[in-house]
């Protein structure tokens, strides 16, 4: 009995040890959002915005196997309040779409800010540089901001594992290379 009280300390330690290696590999790729500007129009918010989109291996062997990949670039305005919980005014989900095209040998970049809808690439790295760029993408407001008052944008991006083939969904689940998103960050609302 002694000694099985002595060998759980080694697995313990092992465990412990795995979960640090894990978690710095998993803070060191993913997705991140280096800068947002978010102003209002008319009945609109344009958004200008750079990412860092870097993928895991898995996830670009599996783009350039045909796979196509969708990413929701997620918005949610809310109204600064004093003494209480902001105000979720509005939520907004764009999604881009980054595919190849093997008999083109072309990447192809999809997003509703694009002047075509899309743009087509020689080379994986020039789309996904291209897929983190975006400029006056325009979110339509439910109704007219109340005049005074102070708003802030919430943006994040992720890879939407629920629109990858359904015999690819089970190993995404369960792979931490495929759990790819940023955290969410606060932009102001430029009037």
């Amino acid at each position: 009995m002694l000694a099985c009280k002595k060998t759980k300390y080694p697995y313990l330690l092992s465990f412990f040890l795995l979960i640090i290696v894990w978690s710095g590999t998993a803070s060191s790729r993913g997705f991140s959002i280096d800068q947002i500007e978010a102003r209002l129009d008319e009945q609109s918010i344009q958004v200008d915005g750079n990412l860092t989109l870097n993928l895991t291996e898995d996830v670009r062997k599996a783009l350039s196997k045909s796979i196509p990949l969708q990413l929701n670039m997620e918005f949610v305005l809310n109204r600064v309040r004093n003494y209480y919980y902001d105000k979720e005014v509005a939520v907004w989900t764009v999604p881009i779409v980054i595919s190849y095209r093997p008999v083109s040998d072309e990447y192809v970049v999809s997003r509703p800010d694009l002047l075509n809808q899309q743009e087509t690439f020689d080379n994986q790295n020039a789309a996904l540089e291209r897929l983190g760029v975006f400029n006056n993408l325009s979110l339509p407001l439910p109704e007219p901001l109340i005049e005074g008052k102070r708003y802030i944008l919430e943006a994040r991006v992720k890879l939407d594992l629920g629109q990858l083939p359904a015999m690819m969904r089970p190993l995404a689940y369960f792979s931490s290379s495929w759990h790819l998103n940023s955290k969410w960050t606060d932009w102001p609302l430029n009037r």
